[in-house]
């Protein structure tokens, strides 16, 4: 074998290890992506696990959501038909009301955070719609309270339609 030979099936190898480093790279990038999509969903489930936290850990909130849920048959749930914001009215007390309106804004500004995620593509589409019934649910939750600050987002997707 000559030098020219030696050469050439330096630069073979050489080629093949390039090969082989930018498929490795490739797929470093994307499991490091798919963490990170992983990961900011995580946070937002953190933050709304620590406000179902302070739901439980308040006695006068956790009866107010006691009482919602007995309404519509349970976290998150489709809102019966005839709940309207009159109807609301009657059952919950202004004060109800305020503390339901503050706790479901806060989860709205969770899910708009998930939304936003979402549409910078941090989060999958298959985990967005694993979500989707409790964001749209929110986002009807906040009509019948009288809320007129509904996130942006999470209003255009979800009630837009109605």
């Amino acid at each position: 074998m000559t030098i020219s030979e030696l050469g050439s099936l330096g630069e073979v190898v050489g080629a093949f290890g390039l090969i082989v480093t930018l498929v490795f790279l490739a797929m470093e990038m994307r499991m490091k992506r798919e963490d990170e999509s992983y990961r900011d969903l995580e946070k937002v489930q953190i933050r709304n696990q620590e406000l179902q936290l302070s739901v439980a850990t308040s006695p006068s909130l956790c009866s107010v959501m006691a009482k919602w849920n007995k309404l519509t048959g349970g976290h998150f749930q489709p809102l019966p038909s005839g709940v309207t914001e009159d109807s609301v009215a009657e059952l919950f007390t202004e004060e109800e009301r305020t503390a339901l309106v503050f706790y479901f804004y806060g989860s709205a500004m969770n899910f708009e955070m998930i939304l936003a995620k979402f549409d910078r593509g941090g989060i999958p589409e298959a985990s967005l719609r694993h979500y989707d019934s409790v964001l749209r649910e929110s986002a009807r939750y906040l009509t019948v309270l009288g809320n007129l600050t509904m996130p942006k987002r999470l209003g255009e997707r979800y009630l837009s339609n109605q």
